[in-house]
């Protein structure tokens, strides 16, 4: 309870029971309108700044040890009678509001710690055919209902709501698998380019690795700060039986190679990858995080929850005990290598290196002031005009070399 590291890997795993009085009360009252997955719980901030998405509707919490409760105007999270005061982010406003065209904004973007994540582009291919990941299920699967794709209007219309709200500070665009060469990046430019001409942001990509490394440099050039291919399973034999499709069409190698490429191109600590905590032995999920960080990728490391509709929706919740060192060893390999664990920043729904601190018994000093400094409004500034100058760099050489035709 006084470790929170240790409490944010307990409630990603357990979840969190609600006091009478929250399921009764408007506190929460819109938490639910969220989707349902990985990100459909509640973001509760933990001491230390640490910010966690807990599992509120699964079944599985109904076991958890944990309970979250209001006493005179403050939230705490109780354990056999032991109290921790706590911060609860309130849902969005935007929740339940929607674009000019009549799209829900909770239909297609989410807002996680300092991330508003939009989902342009609908759907992903993989569903129904059957090939999707086993661990998701189609009703976490974001995107516009009814039309294949938000305008570019809609798009700016939800950042600006997010962050006239003050409720985000960045913005993730996430794209689930298209068929086609590029796998769909080339569609995020006209999103990309709106929210960098009307924002001061930095931007993230989440998509899957595109056929050609050319399409890496174009990424950068159109003004994506981080991005993120997810890998999700290190062990060959269970990412092709646990990710099909991904396998199938994308195949593990291009994952490896393109976020190796990627990590030649963007600044350290941006080019992000998932492995998922609780699929595969603990030192399969080892051998990943070494392969990730010698290339200077940083691994993210969700928690495994078993998501209702999914093929894995029974699965069992791995053991927090057995999970601990392995927090411990991302932290050692991600600063080993020196590669910048300050990008990834009040992030709710992973396990990120700077938190694997937690689990060292090491007080990292350096390492926390740095990443306290570039969750400051400077620092922030600061980043931002970096990440500009290397882009302007960047930009002029892929223009001149760039040919469609190679694509």
């Amino acid at each position: 309870m006084k470790n929170p590291g240790y409490l944010k890997l307990e409630l990603s795993s357990k979840g969190i029971r609600l006091s009478k009085e929250l399921t009764e009360g408007k506190d929460l009252r819109a938490a639910f309108l969220a989707r349902a997955g990985i990100g459909g719980g509640i973001d509760i901030i933990l001491p230390d700044d640490v910010w966690v998405n807990v599992p509120v509707r699964e079944a599985f919490t109904k076991e958890s040890p944990y309970l979250l409760l209001k006493d005179n105007g403050n939230f705490y999270i109780e354990k056999n009678g032991e109290r921790v005061e706590v911060g609860v982010i309130p849902p969005p406003a935007f929740y339940e509001k929607k674009t000019s065209e009549g799209t829900p904004f909770a239909q297609v973007g989410t807002v996680h710690g300092g991330y508003l994540t939009i989902t342009p582009v609908a759907s992903c291919d993989f569903f129904p055919s059957y090939e999707n990941c086993k661990f998701c299920s189609a009703n976490s699967v974001m995107g516009p209902v009814g039309k294949k794709a938000l305008s570019v209007r809609e798009v700016v219309e939800i950042v600006n709501e997010a962050f006239e709200e003050g409720i985000a500070e960045f913005v993730q665009i996430s794209l689930g698998y298209l068929e086609g060469e590029g796998h769909g990046i080339a569609s995020l430019e006209p999103y990309i380019t709106a929210i960098k001409k009307n924002f001061d942001t930095l931007l993230a990509v989440e998509a899957h690795p595109p056929d050609k490394d050319a399409w890496i440099d174009r990424t950068y050039a159109m003004g994506v700060d981080s991005i993120a291919y997810h890998l999700d399973i290190y062990d060959p034999e269970r990412f092709a039986s646990i990710c099909p499709g991904k396998a199938r069409h994308i195949g593990r190698d291009r994952y490896l190679d393109a976020l190796q490429y990627a990590a030649s191109i963007f600044p350290s600590g941006t080019v992000t990858s998932n492995l998922i905590v609780g699929l595969e032995p603990i030192e399969s999920t080892i051998d990943g995080i070494n392969h990730l960080t010698r290339m200077g990728v940083v691994p993210l490391l969700p928690i495994f929850k078993p998501l209702e509709g999914s093929d894995y929706g029974s699965h069992k919740i791995p053991d927090t005990e057995e999970i601990a060192p392995l927090l411990a060893h991302l932290y050692n390999a991600v600063k080993s290598n020196k590669i910048n664990m300050n990008w990834s920043k009040h992030v709710s729904i992973f396990i990120t290196p700077i938190e694997g601190r937690y689990f060292t018994g090491e007080q990292a000093k350096i390492e926390v002031t740095l990443y306290n400094l570039y969750k400051s409004k400077i620092g922030g500034m600061a980043t931002r005009e970096i990440a500009k100058l290397r882009r302007r760099l960047k930009v002029r050489e892929v223009e001149d070399s760039f040919d469609s035709s190679e694509l």
